[in-house]
């Protein structure tokens, strides 16, 4: 999976990692995995980050940037 953006996100809101996992329902421990790759949420756990962080999936995923990327290289070759 790729990572999240939620370093990101979570420092743009002025929360800490407690901050959310408090949210989440979560352990600190738990947060600080997802944050770090060493674990992914749940489909409604990715729901509910995204209602706290007022952004989409794709937002949270960082998939703009990559099909923007890709689009271009696909231009490149014509």
């Amino acid at each position: 999976m790729s990572v999240l953006r939620l370093r990101e996100f979570r420092e743009n809101r002025k929360l800490s990692q407690r901050d959310v996992s408090k949210v989440m329902e979560i352990k600190q421990a738990s947060y600080w995995a997802w944050e770090n790759g060493k674990a992914s949420p749940s489909p409604s756990q990715i729901i509910k980050l995204c209602k706290l962080f007022k952004c989409t999936p794709n937002d949270l995923f960082g998939v703009k940037g990559h099909y923007q990327a890709a689009m271009y290289l696909l231009d490149q070759e014509e």
